[in-house]
């Protein structure tokens, strides 16, 4: 940007001082505008997650799909909202940290923060394979459990996941659902994009079943007022979430200490609790095994 040349000669004193007035009122508005997109750098952290998993992370209703927002202490994404963001978010601030946030397909987070493309994947379950390339954090994000949902008429008599030889199962793309899961071989596993296509396609009768983490389905089908039931099997598997970071990130486990002294800070203080009230208890285990919804 060029800089700006005033001809003073034969201009009145008040319209001299008018101008340079105004030039010197429009410095810092012109700075404060160049400079907000530039956090301080030593305190900056990039966090990539997914939208559409509700009710940990999902869109504000209306809100615009921007994929990138920087946001200081004190302010919100225009966005994101969920349980889980409103934990790591709060954790993060407290600390005075800027967040970056890239909110993208599962798959594409997890590859960006598994390269160190992005700093922070979340929310993170845990598993051997995972834990050869990331580093997770101390303290917990969100607790989920994993269970199978078949329609109300299915004739299926459950004896754990053995049951499930030669049943199609749709699981969605990319997530996890413990080793236990890993380990059947004799399940036809179909990959699915989206909560609520795994439903339509149990209703068309594609899917045998659809494996799901009982607290994120439920909501889905709630805020999306549903109109079919289904019967939910015994939970099989469950765990915490937490946020990872690549080990090859050579600021992660940095990052990621922060992250977890935030969340003690915010326990401490109390905030962490209005997150779980606001969110009516959404970090909490909770288990209804074989309950229709």
């Amino acid at each position: 940007m060029g800089s700006i040349v005033v001809d003073t000669r034969g201009m009145p004193v008040q319209i001299l001082i008018l101008v340079f007035t105004v030039l010197l009122l429009g410095a810092p508005f012109s700075w404060a505008k160049d400079h907000f997109d530039e956090p301080d750098a030593e305190k900056l952290v990039r966090v990539a997650t997914l939208t559409n998993n509700p009710p940990f992370t999902f869109d504000k209703r209306f809100a615009e799909k921007v994929q990138r927002e920087t946001i200081p202490p004190g302010l919100d994404s225009d966005r994101l909202q969920g349980y889980s963001w409103d934990v790591l978010r709060e954790s993060y601030h407290e600390m005075g940290y800027t967040i970056q946030l890239y909110i993208y397909p599962w798959i594409r987070a997890f590859d960006q923060v598994k390269a160190g493309k992005l700093d922070i994947l979340f929310p993170t379950g845990f598993n051997q394979e995972r834990a050869s390339y990331f580093n997770y954090s101390k303290e917990a994000i969100n607790h989920v459990d994993f269970l199978i949902y078949i329609k109300p008429d299915a004739k299926l008599r459950w004896n754990g996941l053995a049951s499930l030889e030669g049943k199609t199962i749709g699981v969605l793309r990319g997530w996890n659902y413990g080793l236990e899961w890993e380990r059947q071989s004799r399940i036809v596993k179909y990959d699915v994009g989206e909560i609520l296509q795994g439903f339509a396609m149990l209703d068309k009768g594609h899917l045998d079943g659809l494996a799901g983490y009982e607290l994120n389905f439920d909501y889905a089908l709630q805020q999306a007022n549903w109109r079919n039931h289904y019967k939910k099997l015994p939970v099989f598997d469950s765990t915490d979430e937490f946020a990872v970071s690549a080990k090859k990130n050579p600021d992660g486990e940095k990052l990621l200490g922060v992250f977890d002294a935030g969340k003690r800070r915010i326990v401490e203080k109390g905030i962490f609790y209005k997150i779980n009230a606001k969110w009516q208890g959404a970090g909490v285990q909770e288990t209804n095994a074989e309950q229709p919804y």
